[in-house]
Order: C-alpha cells, then structure tokens, then sequence
C-alpha cells in the first residue's frame, strides 16, 4: 500500500502537543474526555484483558499504560515524536506495565504493522489530522484479525468553520480536516468494516473546553503577577479563542464523535 507523506498538519500537532504547556493544559491523554472516555470506548469496543491492542496516535502514551494496567491489554503505540516515545516508555514503567507495552516511533503509514494481528484499535484524536483518511484506516482494518474492533473518537466538525478562526484551530486544535460524525461513519464502512455504534459527545466536548477555561485563568493571574513568563496579551487571545470555540460547540457546529465497528469473520 503507497500513502502519502505529506505530515504536515500531524507534526504540527504532535510537536504541539509535546510542549510542555500542552501537558499542563490538556493532561496526559490529550484528548477531550480524558482516560474516562477512553474506558468507555474499551468497553463499548468490547476490548477484553489479554487482548492484543493497537493504539494509533498514542502520545505520551497514557491510554496504552491504561488498557494494560486497568484492562490487563497488550498494546502497542505508534506515536510520531520520539520523545513522546521515551515518556510513555518511561510512564509504562513508573506504572508497573513495561512488559504489556511496546512503543513506536514513526508515522502511521509507514509502522511494520503485522497484518491481522491486533484484536483491536484505538484512535483517539488521530484521524482527523491524517491526510489520507481512507488510507489509514484501511491499513488499521488490515492489522485487526476477523472479529476484531476499532474504536475511535475524534474532534467532528459540521459545515465550514470561521475564516477567523480556522487557520489557529487546524493547529491549535488539530482540526485541519475534521469531518462530521457521518462522514467518519462513512469512512470507516467504506474500508469493510461494520459500524457498530456512533456517539454524538458534545458535552463531552464543551467540558473539555471549560477546563481550558478555567486553566487559563489561572494563567492569567499567574502572568499578571509576574509569576508565570507569559505575556498577558497571549493569555488575552488564548481565552478569546476559547469562547468563540466554545460558542462553536453550543451552536453544533464543533463537537467530539465516537465511533465503534468491527472486522466481519
């Protein structure tokens, strides 16, 4: 299978994720939802302990360490920077995992991903910044054995954003090409497998926004009293750029998706 290298919008993601503002901000997974959400796509997906999983996009790797400390899982991460590869290597660790989990450094089309060997996936936050869609999925469908699952979530969008606010949201947010919980839908029956539940998570999503929020207070007063180096302008636009995202999500036209399907037998 040839796929494309263009990676732009995935490593500026990635390499914004890696920041360490970023950790502070969002945590360690990253995502909207946090491991909460993460536990209830396992079980969705009916990922069961002992399961072989692949977790796509995996980051400083706390999904990963979750599936194998909560669940008992094998998994495996492919991640884009290689030091997010050392912190979740070093997170396995800490959390008693190392021999239930395997990371890796590259990009998600180019992983030597054994055909049929995984139970499940999980993409969590990933799709969304990946230039071939259909590609990358068809490679997952191809890693998971027949009966196995994926379970993704990811940032949903619904019509054209903003012209003021796209250009920052495709980095700042990574949602550059988000599409619709519909269209992922789609995406992920066209490659063969069998959509088995798709989940609509606003609040999800507008509580992920609100503890930003809140976060960037904190900020705030930091900045103004000298006791963080951040411009207060910065801050300023940080927050504008929240309540318009925010806005966004009110009106639905920005939310957070689940989808869950299976390999057929």
């Amino acid at each position: 299978m040839t796929l494309p290298n263009d990676l732009d919008l995935a490593g500026c993601c990635s390499a914004a994720y890696s920041h360490p503002a970023a950790r502070w901000l969002l945590g360690d997974s990253y995502h909207p939802g946090g491991l909460a959400l993460t536990s209830r796509l396992v079980e969705l997906a009916g990922i069961e302990g002992g399961a072989r999983v692949l977790d796509l996009g995996c980051g400083r790797g706390a999904s990963s360490v979750h599936l194998a400390k909560s669940f008992g899982c094998h998994v495996v991460g492919v991640t884009l920077e290689t030091d997010l590869v050392e912190a979740a290597r070093a997170q396995a660790r800490e959390s008693g995992v190392e021999q239930r989990t395997t990371f890796i450094q590259g990009d998600l089309y180019h992983a030597s991903l054994e055909p049929g060997s995984f139970d499940a996936a999980i993409m969590e936050c990933v799709l969304s910044i990946l230039p071939d869609k259909e590609g990358a999925l068809r490679l997952v469908a191809e890693t998971l054995r027949p009966g196995g699952r994926l379970g993704l979530t990811d940032v949903t969008v619904e019509g054209p954003l903003p012209p003021e606010l796209h250009g920052i949201l495709a980095v700042a947010g990574c949602v550059g090409d988000a599409k619709s919980l519909e269209e992922y839908r789609d995406l992920v029956s066209g490659t063969g497998l069998v959509v088995e539940h798709t989940e609509d998570l606003q609040t999800v999503a507008a509580q992920f926004l609100k503890g930003l929020r809140d976060k960037l207070l904190i900020a705030e007063i930091g900045a103004k009293l000298g006791k963080l180096p951040i411009e207060p302008s910065l801050v300023d636009r940080a927050k504008d750029l929240l309540r318009k995202t925010l806005d966004l999500v009110t009106q639905g036209a920005l939310s957070y998706g689940l989808v869950v399907a299976r390999k057929p037998a």
